[in-house]
């Protein structure tokens, strides 16, 4: 590592890169700390070709460095190496997490944030496009997340610096993930492809996959090119028809079908979240009767065992009154009776003698019941999947819903097809505690969706579909990173019956 570039004193070196290597830096006329990036070249400049990139260079850094952003990074100063001839580019000094290892160590942003993040980034792009800059390799690798969570793009300029201006046969510069089908085949670009790779960067935060991948640069490139990506929904079922529709606009193959500007990317971006909040607040009580015997089980008594009857005998009653037919006392009693043995299974499961320990009444409750949250126990039998207007409990799956959080405070949400089964609270001395859950869900498939809310810190949903045969039992897994702020979900094999508590 050298003492000095320029009139920099090295510190240390924070990154290495394809076009170079990024040192920490002190400016000794003013005591500023700054991060230097040198510019390694992949070809060899022939005769008279030197003089001509140096000047392009220093253009192209003049032009970058006029830029005054939040969102971009600032660049300093432009020099030249010394006897060893690299170029190099003093620029602010942030620190934060690169978006390219964030997303390559599995984590992911919730949808709010990545929406913010968006937002800033269509922004500084609107921003450097107005003042004739395009920066022609945007990709997670140029984009920093500041310590409070702000993006700042990196290298403004420099993937034109890096081919000096000069055009090579057979060659393109940028990364062929990120790049646009008019960098891909040598069209005349402008701030449309800046938007494009930022589409790819939207792409990959909603569903965790590159939209064109493959095992070599001509593969990657024939997809950028020809070949639309699969909807976004249908890599993440959470999300709705209105994200598929943004992303098929921002990464269309022709430039006129994009956004006019990045703004109005983040603009529909910021509607459909919104309405995809408003629509994750809607629920449908579960329920194992139609709406109308529903309607009338909440107008009657609803205590305990006698809630299925007290609704039932009575409306037979009045049907059979209706119709005039001339029964008398005892043979209603005589059909209520029947109705009673017909019912004796149902009952036997719903009496605290006739269930297992530990669980609830599960009968016709249309809501969950009030369970105890954070203390590590497993409470079981709160409700039934929606769409469903009878189903035998004893055939029902189990659903195992098991998460461990560090929350002093805060809630989970289980739906199941958009009906609510579960609202419990989290509450804890922020040590880790274990949150299990089992949920009866009728068998078939079904789309599974959790919510976990802490205060302002921590609100995300996210869904998973599974297959759910009769008694079987699936366990859910459910992991957190208040780093990140993401859930992710996972269905594992059931624990051992020893091993539950």
């Amino acid at each position: 590592m050298p003492k000095t570039i320029g009139r920099y004193e090295i510190l240390e070196e924070v990154g290495r890169g394809s076009m170079g290597v990024v040192y920490k830096a002190r400016d000794p006329r003013i005591g500023r700390t700054v991060a230097l990036k040198t510019i390694a070249f992949s070809f060899p400049l022939g005769p008279g070709e030197e003089e001509e990139f140096l000047q392009r260079f220093y253009h192209e850094a003049q032009v970058a460095g006029r830029l005054n952003h939040p969102n971009i990074v600032t660049i300093y100063d432009v020099g030249e190496r010394g006897a060893d001839g690299d170029a190099y580019i003093a620029m602010e000094f942030v620190t934060g997490t690169n978006l390219h290892e964030l997303l390559a160590g599995g984590g992911r942003l919730p949808l709010a944030q990545v929406a913010e993040v968006i937002e800033k980034l269509a922004q500084a792009l609107d921003y450097a496009h107005d003042n004739g800059v395009v920066h022609r390799d945007i990709k997670p690798a140029n984009i920093l997340l500041t310590e409070n969570g702000q993006p700042k793009i990196l290298d403004f300029g420099i993937a034109r610096l890096a081919a000096g201006g000069l055009t090579r046969p057979g060659k393109f510069f940028g990364t062929p993930n990120y790049m646009s089908p008019e960098q891909v085949t040598g069209a005349q670009v402008d701030g449309r492809t800046d938007q494009f790779s930022l589409g790819v960067i939207l792409y990959q935060l909603l569903t965790g996959e590159k939209p064109f991948a493959g095992d070599s640069v001509t593969a990657i490139s024939y997809q950028v090119v020809n070949v639309d990506p699969p909807p976004p929904s249908k890599l993440n079922p959470a999300l709705r028809p209105p994200f598929d529709r943004i992303v098929r606009k921002v990464l269309s193959k022709s430039v006129t079908d994009r956004y006019a500007r990045c703004a109005d990317l983040a603009a529909d971006l910021l509607t459909a979240i919104g309405e995809w909040r408003e629509s994750a607040e809607k629920s449908t009580p579960p329920t194992l009767v139609s709406r109308e015997d529903a309607q009338a089980a909440e107008s009657g008594p609803a205590e305990g065992g006698k809630r299925g009857i007290t609704f039932l005998a009575p409306r037979f009653g009045q049907i059979l009154a209706g119709r005039g037919t001339p029964l008398g006392i005892g043979w209603i009693a005589f059909l209520v009776c029947l109705m009673l043995l017909a019912s004796a299974p149902f009952l036997l499961y719903r009496s605290p003698a006739g269930r297992p320990a530990g669980s609830q009444p599960l009968g016709l409750l249309t809501a969950p019941s009030a369970t105890r949250a954070g203390s590590g126990t497993t409470l079981s039998g709160i409700g039934i999947a929606p769409g469903q207007a009878t189903v035998d409990p004893a055939q029902a799956a189990r659903l195992r819903v098991a998460m461990a959080h560090r929350f002093t405070s805060g809630k989970i949400e289980v739906r199941v097809d958009g009906a609510t089964l579960l609202e419990d609270r989290l509450r804890g001395k922020g040590t880790k505690i274990r949150f299990v859950r089992t949920l009866l869900v009728a068998p078939g498939s079904h789309r599974v969706e959790v919510r976990v809310t802490s205060g302002k810190t921590f609100d995300e949903i996210e869904g998973i579909q599974g297959e759910f045969r009769p008694k079987e039992q699936k366990v859910l897994s459910v992991s957190l990173s208040p780093i990140s702020r993401r859930l992710r979900m996972r269905f594992e094999e059931p624990e051992p019956a020893g091993a539950r508590r």
